[in-house]
């Protein structure tokens, strides 16, 4: 388990060129090429972890399932992803060793909140550049799909704006990201804004 720190940069979609400017003025460089991000949100039906996100408790979580494709997720590309932020900071753990289609088609069990089951699919197109020492991503093309307990797409909405943020491990002071990265933050969970996108 490793710590780590997340700040959402408030950028609209108008100053990308801006931005990508200011990482070319500044060093930074594409660690490497772009790519397609999806993931299979889960939670219960009284959409606890949804609730929790939202009003910022902690501790919390997010569980989900993602690959690299916009197509169905497979076996072989998919990993089981839990989220946790908790009192002392932020965590992920991962896993490929688990039953997709069990957790598709059932749910997942949570000790903290039960069965969980698919809610919505988040897609997006992910660029990832190195600068100051720390990884910055810049999520576009982010689409919402909501999922029925029959697995059917009932829901699809584009978010027109990115999701840019700054990922350090937990080593790295937060003086320093906000030195280093002069931008105002802001907070942007695709997956509270895929979930109002359907509410």
């Amino acid at each position: 388990m490793s710590f780590r720190k997340e700040e959402k940069l408030k950028i609209h979609r108008n100053q990308l060129p801006i931005l990508l400017d200011w990482v070319s003025k500044n060093g930074g460089y594409k660690l490497f090429d772009s790519r397609i991000v999806s993931s299979t949100y889960f939670d219960n039906d009284e959409l606890n972890m949804f609730k929790d996100s939202e009003e910022g408790s902690v501790p919390r979580k997010k569980i989900r399932i993602r690959s690299y494709t916009k197509r169905g997720h497979t076996k072989e590309c998919s990993s089981l992803e839990v989220k946790i932020s908790s009192v002392e900071g932020r965590y992920k753990t991962r896993t490929k060793s688990f039953n997709l289609k069990k957790s598709l088609d059932i749910g997942i069990f949570d000790k903290d909140y039960g069965i969980c089951k698919p809610k919505v699919r988040v897609t997006y197109r992910r660029s990832y550049i190195k600068i100051h020492n720390v990884r910055l991503t810049i999520d576009q093309d982010i689409e919402y799909i909501q999922i029925s307990n029959k697995k059917k797409l009932l829901f699809k909405n584009l978010d027109p704006e990115l999701a840019i943020e700054v990922k350090a491990n937990n080593q790295v002071s937060i003086g320093y990201l906000y030195k280093m990265f002069p931008f105002e933050r802001l907070r942007f969970s695709k997956y509270s804004h895929a979930m109002n996108s359907i509410l």
